[in-house]
């Protein structure tokens, strides 16, 4: 009986496709098979992900082309990949793309190309041709096209050529970008000695011999061991003593910098133990339970996470451990490599795609045991899952902000609840949903109220900025500026902290007031100094800087107004010559330039280390024992209900950077408003403190976590166009609206970042308590016909505003 399937094509299309399973691939379409399947008039990726309750007549429903790689994409990921697409109402083969091996998508097109007479007729300067076809028969016998790339209006040109034998239009499938390593393996053939005594007189042959005696080996191993190699082996294959195979490779291991040597653990603390014996329990259950892990910075979260982990694989399973982020990474990929070896893989942004596969196929095929990495990880092929780690649950970075908008942490928690695993979110500053949610019961709280050293937390010492006045290069205040100078001549390290990277944040020309912007976005353009160019973070968009105004004319008067990370690192340099000053953003946050900073910094060679958020995230130097925020009011006044909580936590996280080793720490906060309560309570330490007042706040507008959102966002080329669809959005929800109980339709209005890589944009947020009319009223407007070039997302459980 002929099999029916459905597929998720990789496309951002809804929906699953019916497709045959032809009986030369019986045996390798099960669920999870990525395959090549026809669609339209092109051959495309996807994923197999089960057997349909109602198939149509197989005469109906065109065959699978083939299999792609051998690997399949495990079935409990398929299903996780499904409930993501359901629950974010996003494309299934969007979903599953994110859980393929990197770099593993391949596709098929028709191809036009000219025929050996066409190619004859083109040397001839195809006179006989009407012009058009003519140019056309030209142009393919240059180079063959795809056929969706050729103008409508050549279609009957096209058709004309194939008519006179002149063209062809075939199949070509694009290779993947990455495959797995193979490479040309020598063997014997047959007994040794015989071989031997039949090669006596050629000492090449017979050291070829010798070696391969042990096993197997690929030639690039005989060649580097034995000169003239090549050649040797050559003639033993003519003569049948050896044979040569293409074999597959073990897939290589992502190489870690190396911040950590091997350590034995370390006792824990009461608090530590007291958590442990929580968390022992839940494995042994062998059933779903999630844990918040609720400690301040400092107090040895990791250290719980890695004990925990090595319980599960002494009983054989698995563990996925996400981050926030790639700055935190390497060090916490030392930490583990120190501890597990290579049982652990590392997948993020920052490998290349063939590290990536690599690391994808230890995982998928039980070399490694431990997924180590950021927001994608969760998708790690692993099984029999035992444990799923989110540390710094609260950060923002694991919501994917494009495409499939999912949240990696909540995603975790559906992947460890499927599998029966235990979820530690781990963080000193929880995010407002995850501790509502522990006060309720529907996690376990598991809290550490002291330092795992037992070293206080700092001292934080709160700057009024309209009483000390600071300088206008480095902006520190006069109490900043002596306690780094008090802290250099220690032989300490110092953190600062400004969320802002570049040079100068905008620049005008003092003689008009004209001001350098984005043409493609609603943004000022920042001047880096190191490239010496205005560009924009969000599109790319880069320029020189003019001599001249182009709005007044005038000569000598563009100002570089504002700072960023790259000013304040010059400015400190200069100010303190004796300190070895290092920054790290965006800007150095490419390659292996992270692992090269922070490693600087972990070996004492950075007195002082400049930065963005980069810097406050989970970072461990003893050597630190003074942070330095220069603006803590920066994100207070963003459009955004978080923007109260991401103050807060920022300020926490980077002021618990110091003092984790011998020596004390303190922090120095600069702020316009010491009076605001995210900056006070941080200041405090005092998370409790801030979550009981923002929990208020929130509950009166029923934003998360006393009601749900969902975002619906409109954007295009055309402003009047995107304006009028995100009107008539509004309208259709206003009226799905009507019919619920307790939602709420917010807008439509233009988006706080009005226009972002060319495109206008608008935003209308729906608000209620019940998730299932939420749900309703997104699908009908959802549903409803959108006007050319203008794009339709919906953000579920929106974390932005902007």
């Amino acid at each position: 009986m002929t099999a029916i399937v459905e597929v998720a094509v990789a496309l951002p299309i809804a929906g699953l496709y019916h497709y045959r399973v032809p009986a030369r691939l019986a045996a390798q379409g099960g669920v999870g098979a990525r395959v090549l399947v026809p669609f339209g008039t092109r051959q495309v990726s996807g994923v197999i992900v089960r057997a349909p309750a109602e198939a149509p007549a197989p005469e109906r429903v065109l065959d699978i082309v083939d299999v792609v790689g051998d690997d399949a994409v495990p079935p409990e990921v398929v299903a996780l990949c499904l409930w993501i697409a359901d629950y974010y109402l996003a494309a299934p083969g969007e979903a599953l793309r994110a859980a393929a091996p990197a770099g593993s998508q391949v596709s098929a097109g028709e191809v036009v190309a000219a025929t050996d007479a066409g190619r004859a007729a083109a040397r001839g300067d195809g006179g006989a041709l009407p012009p058009r076809q003519r140019d056309l028969l030209m142009a393919i016998a240059a180079r063959p096209v795809l056929r969706s790339k050729l103008p409508r209006g050549k279609v009957a040109d096209l058709e004309a050529l194939v008519a006179h034998g002149l063209a062809i239009v075939g199949r070509e499938r694009t290779a993947a970008k990455t495959r797995p390593r193979t490479a040309r393996q020598a063997a014997l053939v047959g007994e040794l000695e015989p071989l031997r005594t039949a090669h006596a007189r050629a000492p090449r042959r017979l050291a070829i011999l010798d070696a391969l005696a042990a096993g197997p080996r690929t030639t690039t191993e005989l060649a580097d061991a034995i000169p003239g190699a090549a050649g040797a082996i050559r003639e033993l294959v003519k003569a049948g003593a050896v044979a040569i195979a293409t074999v597959e490779l073990a897939p290589h291991v992502a190489a870690v910098a190396s911040m950590q040597s091997a350590v034995v653990p370390p006792t824990l603390t009461a608090e530590q133990d007291a958590a442990m014996l929580a968390i022992t329990a839940a494995l042994d259950a062998k059933t779903f339970t999630a844990f918040l892990v609720h400690g301040i910075t400092g107090s040895g979260k990791t250290e719980i996470y890695l004990h925990a982990i090595a319980q599960v694989l002494t009983r054989g399973q698995t563990a996925i451990v996400l981050v926030p982020e790639i700055s935190l990474t390497p060090q916490l990929a030392s930490r583990f490599r120190a501890r597990f070896g290579d049982r652990v893989a590392v997948l993020h942004s920052g490998l290349s795609d063939r590290e990536r596969q690599d690391e994808w196929l230890r995982l998928r095929r039980g070399q490694a045991r431990i997924a180590l990495g950021a927001r994608s990880a969760i998708f790690a092929p692993v099984s029999d899952l035992g444990i799923v780690v989110v540390d710094e649950e609260h950060d923002g970075s694991f919501k994917q902000d494009e495409g499939v908008r999912y949240h990696g942490r909540d995603v975790a928690l559906v992947r460890a609840q499927r599998a029966g695993a235990v979820c530690l979110l781990g963080s000193a500053t929880p995010s407002l949903e995850s501790f509502a949610a522990a006060k309720a019961g529907r996690y376990q709280l598991l809290t550490l109220r002291n330092r795992a050293t037992a070293r206080p937390l700092p001292e934080v010492l709160l700057i009024d900025l309209k009483r000390y006045m600071p300088d206008g290069e480095a902006m520190l205040s006069a109490p900043l500026a002596a306690a780094l100078a008090e802290t250099f001549a220690a032989g300490d390290q110092a953190i600062i902290f400004l969320n802002r990277r570049g040079f100068a944040t905008f620049v005008l020309c003092e003689a008009c007031g004209h001001a350098f912007r984005c043409p493609h976005c609603a943004v000022s353009l920042t001047y880096h100094q190191h490239a010496d160019r205005l560009l924009c973070h969000y599109c790319g968009f880069g320029q020189r800087v003019p001599e001249v105004c182009p709005a007044c004319s005038c000569r000598g008067k563009i100002a570089r107004k504002g700072l960023g990370t790259e000013k304040v690192a010059a400015a400190l340099a200069e100010k303190f010559p004796e300190a070895r000053v290092a920054r790290l953003d965006r800007d150095v946050a490419t390659g292996n330039k992270i692992e090269a900073v922070l490693g600087r910094v972990a070996r004492r060679e950075v007195d002082l280390l400049v930065g963005t958020q980069m810097v406050t995230k989970g970072h461990d130097f003893p050597g630190v024992t003074l942070v330095g925020v220069l603006c803590a009011d920066t994100g207070l006044s963003l459009p955004d209900f978080r923007a109260a909580e991401r103050t807060f936590q920022l300020l926490t996280q980077v002021a618990g950077r110091a003092g984790r080793g011998d020596r004390p720490g303190r922090v120095i906060i600069q702020t316009y408003k010491p009076e605001e309560p995210a900056v006070a309570l941080a200041a405090h330490h005092d998370y409790l403190g801030f979550y009981e007042a923002e929990a208020v706040n929130r509950a009166e507008r029923r934003y998360p976590p006393s009601g749900r959102v969902v975002a619906i966002r409109v954007d295009g080329p055309d402003p009047a166009a995107v304006a009028t669809t995100a009107e008539r959005l509004a309208q259709l929800a206003t009226v799905a609206a009507a019919r619920e109980v307790d939602l709420e339709v917010l807008g439509p209005a233009p988006s706080p970042l009005a226009r972002l890589r060319g495109r206008s944009r608008w935003q209308l947020w729906l608000r209620g308590t019940d998730r299932a009319a939420l749900r309703r009223v997104v699908k009908s407007v959802a549903a409803a016909e959108i006007a050319s070039g203008v794009r339709v997302s919906v953000d579920v459980d929106p974390v932005s505003a902007l």
